[in-house]
């Protein structure tokens, strides 16, 4: 996974492309960063809400490690998932 990034370096094969969520950092249950497919599945026939762990987007914050230009300040991260 290459967070940050909308396309795979050359040489790697572009698994699928999404964005960088996480669980809510309020919430107590641990939680680490994983890249969504931007056009996820559903389950069939499954429209219930059961409040499972909750991802929510990591956006971009300028200043300190995070230059701008190229990232832009408060929007999604987006990522990749590449193979070799």
């Amino acid at each position: 996974m290459i967070p940050g990034r909308n396309k795979c370096l050359d040489g790697w094969t572009l698994e699928y492309e999404g964005y960088l969520v996480a669980g809510d950092s309020v919430n107590s249950a641990a939680s680490e960063y994983i890249c969504l497919d931007a056009k996820p599945e559903s389950l069939p026939d499954d429209s219930g809400n059961n409040n499972g762990k909750l991802f929510y987007f990591a956006e971009a914050r300028c200043g300190g490690s995070l230059k701008c230009p190229p990232y832009v300040n408060g929007r999604e991260l987006t990522c990749v998932i590449c193979t070799k």
